[in-house]
């Protein structure tokens, strides 16, 4: 399983954990298995008998079934190709879902696009080709956690009321990425939810 180190030493050398100077945390890049349906089982339901199934059946409307078979599913796209169109990464269903009004504004950054929204008043914005030297450097004095994102895990970093995510997917000098800060006078705490819920969108979207 590959993963990163994120040095968690402060400017003046002291650790800021009691613990070492540097947390370890695993980054999962099982994406194939993820999207092939081997995360966690479901538990199974019981079966229904013959009256049941009947009046199932019969309940059951020809709009129902062809709504359920037409339920949207998401465009995808590789890395590489949201990388350089990072607004393709949440459509317009997403977009409702995450109740994100207007479309998102691109803009060019030190390490390529970027795709910026606001949700909730939090203004989040999305990278899908950041090196590892950068995700340390923007948690190298921030608190540092380990979270699920979708079915990833990744590392998140908050500091100074601003919110980093990094998750890798098929190697650790590719990773994507959120930064999310707040509106003046809205709560922080809704920080990190926002720029989780753009990144677990997103990677809805990666072939």
């Amino acid at each position: 399983m590959p993963r990163f180190d994120l040095d968690q030493r402060s400017r003046d050398g002291r650790s800021r954990r009691t613990g070492g100077l540097v947390l370890v945390l695993a980054v999962s890049l099982l994406s194939a298995r993820c999207s092939s349906g081997q995360g966690a089982s479901q538990p199974s339901s019981p079966r229904p008998t013959s009256s049941t199934s009947a009046s199932t059946s019969s309940s059951a409307s020809p709009s129902s079934s062809a709504s359920l078979s037409a339920a949207p599913q998401p465009s995808k796209y590789t890395q590489a190709q949201l990388a350089s169109r990072p607004c393709l990464a949440l459509d317009g269903h997403d977009l409702a879902a995450l109740r994100i009004s207007g479309e998102g504004k691109q803009e060019s950054g030190k390490h390529g696009a970027t795709c910026a929204w606001k949700l909730a008043g939090q203004n989040v914005s999305l990278a899908l080709d950041l090196p590892l030297s950068y995700a340390k450097t923007m948690t190298k004095n921030g608190r540092v956690t380990q979270v699920p994102v979708g079915q990833h895990q990744a590392v998140q970093a908050e500091f100074q009321r601003i919110c980093f995510i990094f998750v890798a997917l098929h190697d650790t000098d590719h990773l994507v990425g959120t930064t999310t800060i707040p509106d003046r006078g809205v709560a922080q705490d809704g920080t990190c939810p926002a720029g989780a819920s753009v990144a677990a969108t997103a990677l809805t979207h990666i072939r």
